[in-house]
Parts: structure tokens; sequence; C-alpha cells
């Protein structure tokens, strides 16, 4: 019975072969990402970071500016050419803007631990400097900030740069847009 099963599911394809040299494989030496692939998902590297940030860093010190709600489909593409021929990597619009957002959100963060009393930023290593008392004190109202003990945030200028005023701390916080003349009470 066990060979008659066998038979009636037919013949098998053969495996793929895996072997580099046997000249069935391409290897184009990029990692892709599907374009169309909603669940696609890039882990940054810090090489890639540096590569996406430096190119919108040197987009916004040419005078290309964001705009009200993000960056420019030009400037998300030449960073995503950046990061392709630096990294190899080839990442989607969709997962330039993903990376985008979690900066901002970074720098946005520690923006607001720089704005507090007893806070500083090692610029050789990119860590949050406080004391103890600083640390407990802030983190008991805030406990989500608790990474920042020993997370890095070594290109805050540059992201400084990028973001500038649009990230948002609190009361009266302004856009990079707004224009800070006696007309409009600033």
């Amino acid at each position: 019975m066990a060979q008659n099963r066998r038979s009636s599911m037919g013949p098998f394809p053969d495996p793929r072969p895996t072997n580099p040299g046997d000249g069935n494989q391409v290897d184009s030496g990029r990692k892709q990402v599907d374009a169309n692939a909603k669940t696609r998902h890039v882990r940054w590297s810090d090489e890639m970071d540096g590569l996406l940030i430096t190119s919108l860093v040197e987009q916004v010190l040419d005078g290309h500016k964001q705009t009200d709600n993000g960056f420019t489909a030009f400037q998300v593409s030449k960073a995503m050419e950046r990061v392709s021929n630096g990294c190899g990597v080839i990442v989607s619009d969709k997962n330039v803007r993903a990376r985008l957002k979690t900066l901002k959100k970074e720098y946005t963060e520690v923006r607001q631990l720089l704005n507090m009393s007893g806070f500083g930023l090692d610029p050789a290593s990119g860590r949050i400097v406080a004391d103890q008392v600083a640390w407990d004190e802030f983190i008991q109202g805030k406990p989500e900030f608790e990474k920042w003990r020993t997370k890095l945030c070594p290109r805050y200028d540059e992201m400084e740069t990028i973001f500038g005023n649009d990230a948002a701390t609190g009361d009266r916080a302004v856009s990079g847009f707004d224009n800070f003349s006696p007309m409009n009470g600033m």
C-alpha cells in the first residue's frame, strides 16, 4: 500500500541546487526588499542609518527642505539610492519612511531629555549623561525613557539638522516652517 501512495503522488521535482558553482543559482550580491510586500521588514544597521541620515543632511544643506507632512519623494528616493549603493541593501519607500518615523521619535525623546535640567549629551559616545538622582526623578514620571540610560544617540546633531524644530516637545512647540516674526507674537 505504501508503494501505491508513493506512485500516486507522482514524481517530485528535483530540489533547487544550492552550490554557488553549479551555474543554476543567480547571486546578484544584493539583498532585495519587495516593494509590494506589506509585511517585509528591514533591520536597519548602523551603517544603513548613517547613509540615510547623511543623504538627508546633504539634501537639507543643499536647500531641499522637507514638506509640512514629511520628506518629498525625491528626498526619499535619493536616500534609498544612497543606502542601496553603500550597503547593497535595496529598501522601499515604505521602509525609509518607517525608519524616518522611528528616528524622529528617538530624536524627539533625546531632545526632551536634553531640555531637562541636569541632562546632557556626551558628543564622543552619543550617551545621555545625568546624575543618578536626575534619572530616577525623571523616569519615575516617564518610565518609557529608561532605555536612554544605556541607549546611544551618536547622530543627534545630524538628526537635529534633518528634523530641526519639526519635533513638537510640548507647550508652544513650533514647526520648522513657522515664521518667527513679531507679527506672529514670537
